[in-house]
C-alpha cells in the first residue's frame, strides 16, 4: 500500500438504500453489504413449534395438480406419522373452471391477471465463475427489457453486497445497475487454496468433515509430488490440516453470502404483490450450515416468498472443479473429480435446490438457455399448498428428514422442503440485529463507539431538499480482534429519518467487514473512517436517529439530530 491517504467510505443514495463504496481499500480488505432499513412490527410472542412447508404437486407430464385436500397428502417426520394442522391452496391467478373434488392439470381460463410481482433478482457475484456472470446478466437484461408485466417491481441485490438497487419499475435504472455490477471473487474459492496441496472448497469440505477418504489420499498425493521425502501418514496429516484450515474461511464466506441472502428475504418479506427471490449462481457449500439455511427458508416461507434458482454455469456445471478445468493438477485429481462430479453437483448446489423445493419454486441447472430459464423463473407457479403441522415428539435439536407423499394414485411427484432443525425452545437470547432495532426504537443517545455526526440540508440543483447525514469514526479508539493474521471488525450503520413527532420515514443499513493487514490499519488509524448519506425530504422538522455498532465488544453509538428545511 502507498502513503496514506484518506479512507472515505462514502454511503450514497441509491434507489432508497444506503451504498458504502470503498476506496483506498481492497476488496478484500472491506466488504460491504447494504439494504433500506424498516423498522420491525410490534410482535406477539407465542411458543409454537409448528413447521411449514410449501408445496407443489406434478403430473408424470410435469403439470401442476390443482384442487387436492388435505386428505391427499401423508406427512412422515423421521419416519413418523405426523398429522397436517392446517392446510390452504395458493393460486396465482383465479381458480380454473373444474370439477369439484377431482384434481386434475391446470387448464387456461380467462380469469383477470395474476397481481404484479416483486422480484428480487440475487447475484452470487462472489462465488460466480466470468462466463456464467456475464451471461446471466444478460439474461437479466432480457427479462427487464421485455419479460415483465404491468405493476412488476424488480430489485437488484449481490452477494457481495457491492450492488443494491430497491425495488422499483424503472427499466432504465434496473438496466444500468445490471451494465455496473461486478464480480467480486474469492480467488482461493475459484482457483484452490495453496500451492500444496491445492484443495477446492468442496475437496475442502470433504476432507475437512471427513467425508471423502479419496479426496485426502489425492491431496496428500499432490503433497508427495511436492516434497517426495515426506512419508505418507504424514502427508496424510498434513493434507488434513490444510483441508480443516482451508475450510474456515470458506465457510466465513458462505455464511456471509446466507446473510445478505437473509437481509434481502426479511426485506422482501414487506413488499407489495406476488414475491420471488430469484437466486442466480452457480452453488456454494454449506454443509454443516443447517440452522442458517434452515432459518432462510423459514423466512421465505414466512414471508410467503417462492425462492427460484438458477445454475448460472449452465450445461459447464461445477466451475473450477470440473476436470476440464483442473488442468495442470490432472491426473489422479482429475480422475477422482470425474468420479465424484454428480454428488458435488448435488452439495456444491444443496441450498439453491433444497430453497427451491421449499417453498414452492423451481430450481434450473445444466441448461444453456440462460434468458429462457429466467423468464421462467420470475413466474410464481400457478397452484401450490401450505401445509403445516406441530410435531409429535419433543424438540432434540437435530435435523429431521420429512417425507411427503399423495394418497392419490397417478404417479403424482411432490415437491416439499426435505427437512428442518428441531430447534430446543430456550429463551431466545438477543441476535446482534434485535440489538440495534431495540436501540433504534429507544431514543436514547450512546457513546460507547467513537463516533461524530452531523446533520445539514441544502436545495441541489433540481430545487430538490436533501438532507445530508456525515458520519467519522476515530478508528485509533475501535476494538479490533484477530484472524490468519488481519485486524477484523465489523460496522453496523443504521440511519433512520423521523418527522419531528418520531414517526418512521425512512431507513439505510449497511455493514462493513473489515479484514485489514497491519499497513491498511496504521493507514485507517491515520485518517479515519468517514461515511455519509442522505434524505430528499420536503420542508419541515425532521430528526436523524443513527446507531453504529461494533461487532468486537459488542458495543453502539446511538445520537438524535434535529434538523428543518425552511
Amino acid at each position: 500500500m502507498g502513503p496514506a491517504k484518506a479512507l472515505i467510505f462514502s454511503a450514497a443514495l441509491l434507489a432508497g438504500a444506503g451504498v458504502l463504496a470503498a476506496q483506498e481499500m481492497s476488496a478484500d480488505a472491506v466488504r460491504i453489504y447494504s439494504a433500506p432499513y424498516r423498522r420491525p412490527e410490534a410482535t406477539i410472542a407465542v411458543d409454537t413449534n409448528l413447521v411449514e412447508l410449501a408445496v407443489t404437486v406434478r403430473d408424470r407430464s410435469g403439470k401442476l395438480i390443482a384442487d387436492l385436500q388435505k386428505s391427499d397428502f401423508a406427512l412422515l417426520d423421521n419416519s413418523k406419522p405426523q398429522g397436517i394442522t392446517f392446510f390452504s391452496e395458493q393460486r396465482a391467478t383465479q381458480p380454473a373452471a373444474q370439477t369439484p373434488g377431482a384434481p386434475g392439470p391446470i387448464t387456461p381460463t380467462n380469469s383477470p391477471a395474476a397481481e404484479p410481482r416483486s422480484i428480487a433478482l440475487f447475484f452470487d457475484d462472489t462465488h460466480s465463475g466470468m462466463a456464467g456472470f456475464d451471461r446471466s446478466r444478460k439474461a437479466a437484461e432480457k427479462l427487464i427489457g421485455d419479460g415483465l408485466r404491468p405493476g412488476d417491481r424488480v430489485g437488484i441485490f449481490t452477494g457481495s453486497g457491492a450492488v443494491t438497487l430497491d425495488f422499483t419499475a424503472d427499466t432504465n435504472l434496473l438496466l444500468a445497475t445490471l451494465a455496473g455490477m461486478r464480480r467480486h471473487p474469492d480467488s482461493a474459492s475459484r482457483n484452490g487454496f495453496g500451492a500444496c496441496p491445492t484443495l477446492t472448497p468442496y475437496q475442502a469440505y470433504v476432507i475437512a468433515n471427513h467425508l471423502d477418504l479419496l479426496a485426502k489420499d489425492v491431496a496428500a498425493a499432490d503433497i508427495k509430488g511436492c516434497s517426495p521425502e515426506i512419508p505418507w501418514e504424514l502427508a496424510l496429516q498434513q493434507a488434513q490440516t490444510s483441508a480443516e484450515n482451508a475450510w474456515v474461511p470458506l465457510k466465513f464466506q458462505s455464511s456471509d453470502v446466507l446473510g445478505a441472502l437473509m437481509a434481502v428475504a426479511r426485506h422482501l418479506a414487506s413488499a407489495q404483490g406476488t414475491r420471488i427471490l430469484l437466486m442466480v449462481s452457480p452453488g456454494f457449500v454449506t454443509g454443516g450450515m443447517e440452522q442458517q439455511t434452515g432459518a432462510f427458508i423459514d423466512t421465505c416461507l414466512r414471508g410467503h416468498i417462492v425462492v427460484n434458482g438458477l445454475d448460472d454455469e449452465g450445461l459447464l456445471g461445477n466451475g473450477a472443479e470440473s476436470p476440464e478445468s483442473l488442468g495442470a493438477i490432472a491426473g489422479p485429481r482429475a480422475a477422482w473429480a470425474g468420479k465424484t462430479m454428480m454428488l458435488r453437483g448435488q452439495i456444491v448446489t444443496e441450498l439453491l435446490a433444497d430453497a427451491a423445493t421449499s417453498t414452492g419454486g423451481q430450481f434450473i441447472h445444466n441448461n444453456n438457455d440462460l434468458a429462457g430459464a429466467l423468464r421462467s423463473l420470475a413466474a410464481p407457479p400457478e397452484v401450490s399448498y401450505l401445509l403445516g403441522f406441530s410435531p409429535t415428539e419433543k424438540p432434540d435439536g437435530k435435523y429431521h428428514k420429512l417425507k411427503l407423499t399423495t394418497t392419490r394414485s397417478g404417479g403424482y411427484q411432490v415437491s416439499a422442503r426435505p427437512g428442518y432443525v428441531s430447534t430446543v425452545q430456550t429463551p431466545p437470547s438477543e441476535t446482534a440485529q434485535q440489538h440495534i432495532d431495540r436501540v433504534v426504537a429507544s431514543g436514547e443517545s450512546l457513546h460507547q463507539v467513537p463516533a461524530i455526526v452531523k446533520v445539514s440540508a441544502a436545495a441541489d440543483k433540481q430545487d430538490r431538499y436533501r438532507i445530508q447525514v456525515d458520519i467519522a469514526l476515530d478508528a485509533r479508539r475501535l476494538p479490533f480482534g484477530k484472524q490468519s493474521g488481519k485486524s477484523i471488525q465489523q460496522l453496523t450503520f443504521v440511519t433512520v429519518l423521523e418527522d419531528a413527532s418520531g414517526t418512521y420515514i425512512e431507513g439505510k443499513q449497511a455493514i462493513m467487514d473489515l479484514a485489514l493487514t497491519t499497513a491498511n490499519r496504521a493507514a485507517l488509524e491515520a485518517k479515519g473512517i468517514k461515511a455519509n448519506t442522505s434524505f430528499l425530504a420536503p420542508k419541515g422538522a425532521y430528526r436523524v436517529r443513527e446507531v453504529i455498532r461494533e461487532a468486537v465488544h459488542n458495543q453502539l453509538a446511538a445520537s438524535n439530530s434535529p434538523i428543518e428545511i425552511r
